[in-house]
């Protein structure tokens, strides 16, 4: 089963995290797989379960709480369309290319402003432009790009591959925008 996590709520918003077969794990610990270094965030909060005929969130004794469609949860079969939320950041759930809920109308496209200083019929200049593997490892887009890869295995607790750091300004940024 194919499952990603699209940020709806919080920055880089519209970014995508693939959810490999096992579990990824959320929290603000060095040894989780999606780092949110936010103080509403514990540090093992949730996961989410990428089981072969269903998906899961299950929280794992976090302050705040996880939240399934605005619902406080400790266990929750996933649907497509469902929003996760985990401390300042919400995700909707995709299942197999599937994004919207039974039943539910297919969402309005997301319009994207053109950039500043970009004049009418000019190409779109890309916003964030690196070098290939020259990212710092501090960048949210890498890290983002670096989890909808396919997992390869760590030598040791709190390796940076497939680890997705977001800083508190970043989430102050995304309160605010």
């Amino acid at each position: 089963m194919q499952v990603k996590l699209h940020l709806v709520k919080g920055n880089p918003q519209g970014k995508q995290v693939e959810v490999p077969p096992g579990t990824l794990t959320i929290g603000r610990a060095e040894d989780s797989d999606l780092i949110v270094a936010s103080t509403r965030v514990s540090r093992h909060h949730c996961e989410i379960i990428n089981e072969q005929t269903r998906v899961l969130a299950r929280d794992k004794g976090s302050a705040n709480g996880t939240l399934v469609n605005g619902a406080k949860v400790q266990n929750k079969v996933l649907a497509a369309g469902d929003l996760v939320q985990v401390g300042p950041l919400t995700f909707q759930i995709e299942i197999d290319g599937k994004r919207q809920r039974p039943g539910q109308p297919a969402a309005a496209p997301i319009r994207i402003a053109k950039p500043l200083g970009q004049s009418k019929g000019a190409p779109a200049k890309p916003v964030f432009k690196f070098p290939p593997g020259k990212a710092p490892k501090a960048d949210i887009l890498a890290s983002l790009e670096k989890m909808s890869q396919p997992k390869k295995p760590t030598t040791g607790k709190g390796k940076d591959d497939g680890v997705l750091k977001i800083s508190e300004q970043d989430l102050l940024d995304a309160d605010n925008a």
